[in-house]
């Protein structure tokens, strides 16, 4: 199999997780979510990475067809330019610890920020002698009372892995293609 292949499928590999991605990212309203509020990572940068990377794929399928080496280093150059443009996305889709002061009390609250959603998830310390947390004689009978369910396997555990690999994909696609435009024509 030619290196020009290899790429190929690698590329259509990132692309299929990729598209799968931006599909749920849609259809769970992430791009209304952002025109209402604002806040996370703009739309054109979403689709400027995905127009990026199907343009880039356009174009190394047409040098594949026709060997023409101009066409492979404009498919690398739109690679590169589809990464970047995702590293952008996932550095402002990335949730980060924000400090902010509580107002009363020693500890400041901790926040986590998730940009992209808006969705913000506070840690607060306990302020006093009532615990958010105190369990009472009612939850533990009621606890008692029902027999409990067995768990259920949930694949949110494995979610991180679905932009893991996307990643991954694409820089293995980067690579296969700059060696691939390296690579004397045969």
């Amino acid at each position: 199999m030619s290196m020009g292949l290899a790429a190929l499928i690698a590329w259509l590999f990132t692309a299929s997780i990729g598209s799968y991605m931006l599909r749920t990212w849609v259809a769970r309203g992430g791009l209304r979510r952002q025109r209402a509020t604002g806040v996370g990572v703009p739309p054109g940068m979403v689709f400027g990475h995905a127009s990026a990377a199907l343009a880039g794929l356009t174009v190394w399928i047409s040098y594949l067809g026709s060997g023409w080496r101009p066409l492979a280093w404009v498919g690398v150059a739109l690679a590169g330019s589809a990464i970047c443009l995702g590293i952008c996305t996932v550095t402002l889709w990335t949730p980060y610890p924000v400090l902010a002061d509580s107002g009363a009390g020693d500890e400041p609250e901790v926040r986590t920020a998730h940009v992209a959603g808006g969705f913000q998830q506070r840690q607060a310390a306990a302020t006093g002698p009532q615990d958010a947390f105190t369990v009472t004689d009612e939850m533990i009978a009621s606890l008692l009372a029902e027999p409990s369910s067995p768990p259920r396997r949930s694949r949110r555990h494995l979610l991180p892995l679905i932009p893991l690999a996307h990643g991954f994909g694409a820089l293995t696609t980067f690579l296969l293609t700059v060696t691939a435009a390296l690579l004397p024509v045969r």
